[in-house]
Formats: structure tokens, C-alpha cells, sequence
């Protein structure tokens, strides 16, 4: 799963989600972090052909029955609706851990809020530093050059033709 650094790390100090090298007291040291992990990901799943498939977060937000369904296929399982109702299945179909921290968000229909939830939260100085502390934002095609970048073009058709990053 791809995903914008800046809603990443956001939601990991909002959610005070513990994640093993991540110092929630220094953003920038963060975004250092997610950069390393994102570029050790990119480099297994570009060199483990078959066996990894590459999902940008804003696009499944925005396009969730074609990922889902691209996905699927990618599994080789069958897509069904109800993957898309999810949140509706809850107690009847799906269990949760409740001392999962993603629990309390997959209780949630999909929805775009998370898309812009860390608009505002950064300084502009953390801001400003970003093309030189997570260049793979600007490789992996996110604005840097905003404090709210516009997510539509991750649900263009032609997304994925020019997704020639990191290979």
C-alpha cells in the first residue's frame, strides 16, 4: 500500500499508533523513516515480479470497486460486492480485534476524509523540507509543492500508464 508520507505520519501521532523506528516527537525525522521504508518496499516488490502488486491508498479511497477488483485479480479470488460493504458485515461476518489500531477504522464505510485529515497539521517549515527529507513523495507523483495537494489525478483512467516509478 502506497500512501501520501503526510497522512501516513499524521495519522500514526493522531491515532498515537506505535510503529517500531518511528519517533513521533520529531516529524522530520518521520518522514526520513517513511522514505527508507518506502524505498526498501518499492525495491522488493519491484524485484519479487508476480508476487506483489503496488496500491496507492488515494486511488482505493477514490476508485474502490476497480482496485478492489484489481486486486482480486491479482490474487486470482473472485471480487464480490461485498468487499466494498465491508463495514455492514461487522459482528455478522467479520470479527475484530479491538486491540487492532486499525479496528476502529475499518468499522467505517470507504469514504475521501482520510485523504485530506492532515491538511493544516504541519508547520510550513516541516513542510518545506519534505523534496529533501522523503524525495519518493515527489517520485511516487505526490505534490509537494502545496500544503493540500489535489488527490484527483490518482483516480484518473490513465493512472497507471504512467506509473513507471522506481524500476
Amino acid at each position: 500500500m502506497i500512501r501520501d508520507a503526510r497522512a501516513v505520519i499524521h495519522s500514526m501521532i493522531e491515532r498515537k499508533v506505535p510503529v517500531a523506528g518511528y519517533n513521533t516527537a520529531n516529524e522530520t525525522s518521520m518522514f526520513v523513516k517513511w522514505n527508507q521504508e518506502i524505498r526498501k518496499m518499492l525495491f522488493q516488490c519491484n524485484n519479487s515480479p508476480g508476487q506483489c502488486i503496488k496500491v496507492y491508498y488515494e486511488r482505493l479511497i477514490q476508485r474502490p470497486e476497480e482496485e478492489i477488483q484489481r486486486i482480486t485479480n491479482f490474487l486470482d479470488l473472485p471480487f464480490s460486492e461485498q468487499m466494498l460493504k465491508h463495514h455492514e458485515l461487522i459482528g455478522a461476518e467479520v470479527d475484530l480485534n479491538e486491540q487492532e489500531f486499525s479496528a476502529s477504522q475499518v468499522k467505517n464505510s470507504i469514504n475521501t476524509d482520510a485523504l485530506t485529515s492532515w491538511f493544516d497539521c504541519f508547520s510550513e517549515e516541516t513542510l518545506g523540507k519534505l523534496d529533501d527529507v522523503a524525495p519518493f513523495l515527489n517520485i511516487l507523483g505526490y505534490d509537494t509543492s502545496t500544503s493540500k495537494p489535489d488527490y484527483s489525478t490518482f483516480a484518473d483512467n490513465d493512472f497507471y500508464q504512467f506509473r513507471n516509478f522506481y524500476s
